[in-house]
């Protein structure tokens, strides 16, 4: 998923100056300004320089952790304060993260915007028992009988994003301040 998340910031954010590397990621996390971004905390304004300095010298009052939701969940990466859950868990990147684990990764390039995913697995079986193309896998919702979008699929695909966007080169449960576990 690493690799493709690149691919797709470059076609959603195009161009990123500088460029994001597929292969090593220490440019990535908050250090780049779209990954840092879209990694920032919804209460926190990444545009500010002054935030930008706090979350990445780690200052006590601007800690990245689980209990707060970044941006990359969210329709247009953006929140409304008024509603914290409207447009949660719908932005574009989600979804073609979500299609690309769990449908399958060419699945991921219909994705043209944001919006609601929930029948992403129900498309895409409709889609799989019309083709007549015997030699065509089957996609992992499948093969592990998902028959629609679950909270647990969500957060385990919010969990994988969250890592491709970062600059840790390894899984680890623990990211600094960021557990994943808990998120």
């Amino acid at each position: 998923l690493k690799h493709v998340v690149v691919t797709w910031l470059t076609e959603l954010f195009h161009p990123l100056d500088p460029p994001l590397h597929m292969t090593i990621k220490d440019n990535h996390g908050f250090i780049h300004h779209i990954t840092g971004k879209l990694l920032c905390p919804v209460e926190y304004t990444w545009s500010l320089n002054s935030t930008k300095e706090k979350i990445r010298d780690r200052d006590p009052d601007f800690l990245v952790t689980a209990y707060s939701w970044p941006a990359f969940l969210y329709t247009d990466y953006t929140f409304d304060s008024s509603n914290i859950e409207k447009g949660l868990f719908h932005s574009a990147l989600l979804l073609k993260a979500f299609k690309h684990l769990f449908t399958s990764p060419s699945s991921a390039k219909e994705v043209k915007g944001d919006g609601d995913g929930a029948d992403a697995i129900i498309v895409s079986q409709c889609r799989r028992s019309s083709e007549s193309d015997a030699t065509t896998r089957s996609h992992v919702a499948n093969i592990i009988g998902m028959k629609m979008v679950t909270p647990r699929s969500i957060a385990y695909t919010a969990c994988q994003l969250r890592f491709s966007l970062s600059n840790v080169n390894s899984w680890q449960s623990i990211d600094r301040d960021f557990d994943y576990y808990i998120f």
